[in-house]
């Protein structure tokens, strides 16, 4: 279980020290968005965004970063995903966005994902889930190992769980249903 915790320390990573550490923003900076986020109560990343030129896009891979920094652990493969949370989730959408449903909080669908993948599991919960998601963090084999298991699909295994194979498996989907189509 310590290779889950390899990323983690005790505190929270703040998405000012994110910018501060990708050298996005001065500590300056950070001082005055804090200022304008008092006054405004608008979200850190959108004052960012307009005081000091930050993209969108930097501002969504920090914010993924320090969301995966600061999330709790999760280990698939020893706890066994609910049956009623997974069915929120095609096998297909599980290997594609590698995320893992876990449990089903309330109307609040609870999903394993790695730091790695998150900016895509995030993407995916906010677009196409209908029902707010949050997420915890696994490794990489435990991931794959657990959509093994529970997701299986002809041509993915945890020991190809990579993109290119991913990308494989999905064009070869598409060009059957083309078929079947006529």
């Amino acid at each position: 279980m310590d290779e889950l915790n390899v990323w983690k320390n005790g505190r929270t990573l703040l998405l000012g020290e994110v910018l501060v550490e990708q050298g996005l923003l001065t500590e300056v900076d950070v001082q005055s968005i804090l200022e304008q986020q008092q006054e405004s109560g608008r979200p850190f990343g959108e004052i960012a965004e307009k005081l000091c030129n930050v993209s969108t896009e930097a501002i969504e891979e920090a914010w993924a970063y320090q969301y995966a920094y600061n999330a709790p652990t999760i280990d698939p493969v020893t706890f066994i995903p609910r049956t009623e949370a997974r069915s929120f989730v095609t096998h297909r959408q599980a290997w594609q966005f590698r995320c893992l449903p876990m449990n089903l909080e309330g109307d609040t669908l609870v999903l394993a994902t790695t730091p790695r993948y998150l900016q895509r599991a995030l993407k995916f919960a906010t677009r196409i889930l209908d029902r707010p998601a949050y997420f915890m963090m696994t490794t990489e084999a435990r991931l794959a190992a657990a959509l093994s298991e529970y997701y299986p699909l002809g041509g993915m295994s945890a020991a190809n769980a990579t993109n290119d194979t991913m990308k494989r498996l999905v064009h070869k989907m598409r060009i059957d249903r083309l078929r079947e189509a006529g």
